[in-house]
């Protein structure tokens, strides 16, 4: 997370007993895939903050290629395909289970389409703000990461043709499930946006993955509430 590393180590410990017990309590295979949102959220976040750590400790410099690209391949490239696929999975209803799919294809789309520039061009993680903060106010900032890439202004407009089906795909496909508090999952993911966008100018990617992370405990409460629909005979189904 942009706070401290502290942070996104709590953040995952607590994101992996929620991925646990969402897993523990899910009772069929489509509840399972939904149930790992948690435990990748959790891996998510413990990355970021061995990322922060290898930013300020030069004996781990060489980890942080591979730990920036690992978190900018969840944050960008796993979300957009995964939230619109498990709920794909879970829905019932043969005609939002159409729609659903077409959402889940759209984030494979953008999956394969962020990983191809993300290997192509160059990208690092930085604390802009860390080395000199003259004032109060910019000290505010040092603590937080931005992730700089050196691509082309035509590929740069390509990603915000991606961005706009990122958003469609994991906020816009809760919405089209008819399963009930789904929708929740696709308002957690809005504020969480609108929040990063807002306040955190510059550093979205780092907060709005943090902030957005709150939606396991929604995920954790959609299962609940499926378990008491599932018939016995269907378990593990």
């Amino acid at each position: 997370m942009c706070f401290s590393a502290t942070a996104s180590f709590g953040a995952s410990a607590v994101l992996g007993v929620i991925g646990v017990v969402s897993l523990s309590k899910a009772k069929t295979k489509p509840q399972k895939l939904f149930g790992t949102i948690p435990l990748l959220f959790s891996i998510q976040q413990l990355t970021e903050g061995l990322l922060r750590i290898s930013l300020r400790n030069t004996d781990m410099s060489n980890w942080l290629p591979f730990l920036t690209y690992t978190f900018l391949v969840f944050a960008m490239a796993v979300w957009p395909f995964w939230i619109p696929f498990t709920i794909h999975k879970l829905e019932t209803d043969e005609k939002r289970k159409r729609l659903t799919k077409v959402f889940a294809w759209i984030g494979a789309f953008v999956a394969i389409g962020v990983c191809f520039i993300l290997f192509s061009y160059p990208v690092k993680a930085v604390t802009p703000f860390c080395l000199n903060c003259p004032d109060a106010a910019t000290a505010s900032l040092r603590d937080h990461l931005h992730y700089e890439f050196a691509i082309p202004t035509l590929v740069k407009n390509l990603i915000v043709a991606f961005s706009v089906l990122y958003i469609a795909a994991t906020i816009v496909t809760p919405f089209i499930s008819t399963i009930k508090k789904m929708k929740w999952l696709g308002v957690v993911f809005l504020t969480s946006y609108l929040f990063a966008v807002i306040f955190y100018t510059g550093f979205v990617i780092s907060v709005w993955c943090f902030f957005a992370a709150i939606l396991s405990f929604v995920v954790l409460w959609i299962i609940l509430d499926l378990r008491k629909t599932v018939p016995k005979n269907t378990e593990g189904t």
